[in-house]
């Protein structure tokens, strides 16, 4: 075989969307996994670093707040400086942020290195989801879409068991080694890609950017405060109040500035609008539902610690399955047809934990249908959502909805803690709270249904009156 060709063959596999798949999913993967893999940590970490468990349980908050708040602005920042240095960009912040979080000497350093690291995930989920709309070809978009965006549920479910190995057996800073070698490769592997870009005209919208992270983040805290002390605390209300002040302030600054971080008109579109609250409801759905599995099998099915932790092994394992069959059939038949059925069987599944489950088996079983249907729908909402943006916006679109998403996850997490919380009062039992919140995400789960059938039915009426207007 000449020079020649095996240099076509290299440069062949580097343009392949498969190869730029991989490469993304290591860096998607390696940020979400942090969201959860040092939960097992906790209570090590409060004897070791001489603090309390409050102070330490920050940690995590402080990282699901900046990771939440900085995506819409990741995207812009993509669109405007490159995605593929974007990507490399926040993957490298997020390494380096890891590596600090080992040599962390107490807590308040391990905070504020969490934080560094959660600046860089936010940065790098965005860039990869528009990276990967732009170098896949329309017909391998849903496939490589729905692996991709099956990492984040995989890191949800893979997290706190690999964080519990890796505790046990090496010690709590062992949670951030493994960050580094997927960094560093991650980091190498993306050099090679092609550069895109939205806009390179725009200007980054500084104040609007300030606003929008300041609202999210008064938001979220609200939000986390509000799982543990009542709406009246001094420090909750205040957040919530303060939080509604700093959005309308955004809405009025972004409808009067040009080049905005948030499209306003563009934004509050029927479609666009839907398909954002849709994600954020099923986001919160799930998070009930996947959260307290775990407490669920040991309380009410009385599994012991470690068998409830791999209880959700069959919906990840699934999950990762269908990811690739439901990319197949989005290529096929369309992102919102399998977004529909996809939506259906998820809030059907969901109805089956709060219905049907009565032991381990049928527990894992409906988990697995859980995974399936999940699986099936989960890169339609990254499709349909940029298929809206125009393309100077696309990565500031993926931002956006990756934001809805885990405003969903905080609302959820909200709702199951106010249930556990009255079983704590004695108001009701510990079995009457999970079957409670396994209804409140049944419930959630088909308003989230209701949303994606709108968005359906439009697209039905668009297409017929199409057909009516155009000529024989």
């Amino acid at each position: 075989m000449s020079d020649l060709t095996v240099t076509e063959n290299k440069k062949s596999v580097l343009r392949s969307p498969y190869f730029v798949m991989v490469v993304l999913m290591l860096g998607v993967f390696m940020t979400s996994l942090d969201s959860f893999i040092v939960s097992p940590a906790l209570p090590i970490m409060v004897g070791d670093l001489n603090t309390s468990f409050a102070l330490v349980a920050w940690s995590i908050t402080i990282f699901f707040l900046l990771y939440t708040a900085v995506m819409p602005l990741g995207g812009k920042l993509s669109d405007v400086f490159g995605r593929k240095r974007i990507y490399i960009a926040g993957v490298a912040i997020f390494t380096i942020g890891s590596l600090l979080c080992s040599l962390s000497w107490n807590i308040y350093s391990l905070i504020f290195f969490r934080a560094i690291q959660a600046i860089g995930g936010g940065l790098v989920q965005p860039a990869a989801l528009s990276t990967m709309n732009n170098s896949a070809p329309e017909d391998k978009r849903g496939k490589t879409m729905g692996v991709l965006m099956s990492m984040a549920a995989v890191a949800m479910v893979v997290g706190p068991n690999l964080g519990g190995y890796f505790v046990q057996h090496f010690g709590w800073r062992t949670v951030f080694y493994i960050n580094l070698p997927i960094g560093v490769l991650s980091i190498l592997l993306a050099l090679m890609f092609t550069e895109s870009y939205g806009e390179t005209k725009q200007h980054i919208d500084v104040i609007g950017s300030g606003l929008l992270v300041s609202t999210l983040a008064a938001l979220l805290l609200g939000l986390v405060r509000l799982e543990t002390l009542p709406f009246s605390d001094i420090t909750v209300f205040p957040l919530i109040a303060a939080s509604v002040l700093l959005a309308i302030l955004l809405v009025s600054y972004e409808k009067r500035t040009q080049n905005p971080i948030l499209n306003i008109p563009l934004l509050i579109r029927g479609d666009i609008l839907s398909l954002n609250l849709a994600y954020m409801l099923l986001s919160g759905s799930l998070t009930l539902i996947i959260i307290y599995i775990p407490s669920f099998a040991q309380v009410v099915l009385h599994l012991n610690v470690q068998d409830s932790g791999t209880i959700l092994t069959p919906l990840s394992v699934v999950l990762m399955i269908s990811a690739v069959l439901g990319g197949i059939l989005i290529d096929k038949f369309g992102a919102k047809p399998i977004l529909m059925i996809s939506s259906l069987a998820t809030g059907a599944a969901i109805f089956g934990v709060s219905l049907y489950v009565s032991d381990s088996l049928s527990l894992a079983i409906i988990l697995a249908l859980l995974g399936l249907s999940l699986g099936l729908g989960l890169g339609a909402f990254q499709i349909i959502m940029m298929s809206y943006m125009p393309e100077s916006e696309k990565a500031t679109g993926s931002g956006i909805l990756g934001t809805f998403e885990n405003i969903g996850g905080s609302v959820g997490s909200v709702i199951g803690a106010f249930f556990l919380a009255d079983a704590a009062k004695k108001a009701i039992t510990l079995n009457q709270a999970f079957s409670n919140i396994f209804w409140a995400g049944a419930i959630i789960a088909i308003i989230a249904t209701v949303l994606v059938a709108y968005l359906t039915i439009q697209d039905y009426r668009k297409a017929n009156t199409l057909k009516i207007v155009s000529p024989d």
